[in-house]
């Protein structure tokens, strides 16, 4: 769980006093199961069930309220955050290089994604040839979800040095979004 897009949207997350997980998908790093492209949102839903079975309640608010949900995914796992979005249903869902014309993006993700009711944060390299924000725009436009777009210049599907603004853009998001 070293990938710099993910370690630094969790940092930036953290240092705002929001707790995060980061979790690898079956079969990748030391994670059991195996691997298949299309069943990995479970994994999503099952990290976000964990999270939110370990925080339950505010501390301020009436027993049982339970405390605000983001989920973020990069990449793959934006893919599978988006597919799993309508399940988990966080109070918001960040898409970092949402690759929407990828092969293991299913067909039915958008339209499932079509009924998600809650603030949406897609952020692309201006020069990313796996989710090109032109084609982002579009296709979260083309399901009227309430999106915001941040495309950060000079920057590729990895973001090449700029991790951290792209970290900080998620946190703040975030933060405005709960």
């Amino acid at each position: 769980m070293a990938q710099p897009v993910v370690y630094r949207c969790a940092q930036a997350s953290r240092d705002r006093g929001f707790a995060t997980l980061r979790f690898n998908f079956r079969g990748v790093g030391g994670s059991e199961g195996a691997y298949s492209g299309r069943d990995e949102y479970r994994d999503v839903e099952a990290a976000s069930a964990y999270l939110r079975s370990r925080m339950t309640t505010v501390p301020e608010s009436t027993p049982g309220h339970e405390l605000p949900l983001a989920v973020a995914g990069y990449s793959f796992g934006s893919v599978m955050a988006a597919v799993s979005a309508m399940t988990i249903m966080p109070d918001v869902l960040v898409l970092i290089g949402f690759a929407v014309e990828s092969d293991l993006f299913p067909r039915a993700a958008l339209e499932r994604l079509r009924m998600f009711p809650n603030p949406v944060l897609a952020v692309c390299g201006e020069r990313d040839d796996l989710a090109p924000p032109e084609v982002v725009r579009a296709a979260l436009a083309g399901i009227n979800v309430d999106f915001r777009l941040r495309v950060v210049e000079g920057t590729g599907h990895f973001f090449e040095g700029r991790q951290r603004e792209v970290g900080e853009a998620v946190a703040s998001f975030i933060s405005e979004s709960l």
